[in-house]
């Protein structure tokens, strides 16, 4: 069968090049792809970071964990951005604290997400309610988060698009050190948050992160948060990813965030969905 197959699809191929359709090639060498050197799977001189990963979801100083159940997914304790309270600059202070005081009153007052918007970044990247999967392919490292679309790290060599349109997870470069991939990260929508108190940044939010293997399961992944508009110095945080192996980590529920959107009280809750 495998024989059969394969004299058709020569034929196919003989054929097609007979009525004169050409076939792309890459013009110089510098097109090819993969690159040379690099493989599907990645850049065989980086460490393997691929697969499932669980960080820990972030807390909010007088709040608790910002998550469903107000705990962390395994349990670990919660992380925190630093410094506390954060430095806003006089104009930022004041959302926050409109924002604080809607939270208090039952409003979610800048909450995106209540209308089944991406989460995005840099909430989607600090605070971990939900495991990540990762995959490395050639100049790509992408994080296939939950409830966000996916954060693509080029590692290719390009630069930022000069013509950025500001998007949920931004535009994100990267490079290997050894063990570690740094990222910066340009280009965040403004109506995202940076925690589950809803606290708000500015339109030119630049982060920049790092991701080390320190073990075969273990990840440390380091954030500094730059924003001249909303801070008036940086802010950071460091998360401890471990990978999961476990079966209950696979796949999480096929969902609409409208299916328990709890923004709208009209619609009953249905039951059964995984809550972290």
């Amino acid at each position: 069968m495998r024989k059969t197959l394969g004299r058709i699809g020569l034929g196919l191929f003989a054929a097609t090049a007979a009525l004169g359709v050409a076939f792309a090639q890459p013009s110089t060498l510098s097109e090819r792809w993969p690159p040379a050197g690099v493989s599907y799977y990645g850049d065989p001189k980086a460490p393997d970071i691929s697969g499932l990963w669980l960080g820990v979801a972030m807390g909010v100083p007088g709040h608790g964990v910002a998550s469903n159940t107000g705990a962390t997914a395994d349990g670990r304790p919660p992380v925190y951005l630093q410094p506390w309270p954060l430095p806003y600059t006089p104009a930022y202070q004041k959302i926050a604290d409109e924002r604080a005081a809607a939270t208090k009153a039952g409003h979610a007052l800048g909450d995106i997400s209540s209308r089944c918007l991406p989460f995005g970044l840099p909430l989607m990247l600090v605070s971990k309610n939900y495991p990540d999967e990762i995959t490395q392919t050639p100049g790509e490292v992408t994080f296939w988060m939950y409830a966000t679309f996916p954060v693509v790290i080029w590692t290719d060599g390009r630069g930022h698009p000069k013509d950025l349109k500001p998007s949920y997870n931004g535009h994100s470069t990267g490079y290997w050190i050894g063990d570690t991939l740094y990222v910066d990260t340009v280009g965040i929508n403004a109506t995202t948050t940076l925690d589950g108190q809803r606290d708000p940044h500015g339109p030119n939010l630049h982060i920049k992160w790092s991701v080390q293997k320190v073990a075969p399961n273990i990840l440390h992944t380091h954030t500094t948060l730059y924003d001249d508009d909303a801070f008036t110095q940086p802010v950071t945080l460091t998360n401890i990813w471990e990978r999961k192996t476990e079966r209950k980590w696979e796949l999480l529920d096929d969902q609409s965030c409208f299916e328990n959107n709890g923004a709208f009280k009209d619609t009953k809750v249905e039951p059964g969905f995984m809550k972290f």
